[in-house]
């Protein structure tokens, strides 16, 4: 994967997490999570991805940096304040195509595999298998015609 490669990559798993909490929000106490939803392994393929692809440091700090943003903006909107989220919904994955999907978890395998240890492979996987769930990879592959 080349350096401008992997950058998008990393800017569209920082977009996924960003999607995640606009739709769900972001458990960002202490406490458990109602919905069981959290960005934390978003956060945490975000700098794996750096490390795997020698990314600069700026780079992984920046999309580190917008998630935090967003969880910043969901307590505030917690807190009765009228604010707007970090990026608008035009510019996140939403709805994400099938082949926009397959890339991402495409991507997640090949950083795996670049990973040192099994945890940072086993947390680049469960993300593959998760977005592909969310997603509903298998459902846009049986539904796209031959």
């Amino acid at each position: 994967m080349t350096t401008e490669r992997a950058k998008e990559f990393q800017e569209r798993i920082t977009k996924e997490a960003l999607a995640l909490m606009v739709i769900h929000g972001e458990c960002v106490s202490t406490a458990p999570c109602e919905e069981d939803v959290s960005v934390a392994h978003f956060e945490k393929a975000v700098t794996l991805i750096g490390k795997a692809w020698s990314l600069p440091a700026e780079a992984t700090s920046e999309n580190l940096t917008l998630i935090q943003r967003e969880k910043d903006v969901l307590r505030r909107i917690a807190a009765g304040e009228s604010v707007g989220h970090v990026l608008p919904e035009s510019e996140l994955p939403m709805n994400a195509s099938g082949m926009e999907t397959l890339d991402n978890v495409w991507d997640l395998f090949e950083t795996a595999v670049q990973m040192d240890s099994r945890e940072q492979r086993t947390a680049m996987l469960k993300l593959a298998s998760e977005l592909a769930e969310c997603q509903n990879l298998l459902d846009w592959i049986e539904k796209t015609a031959e």
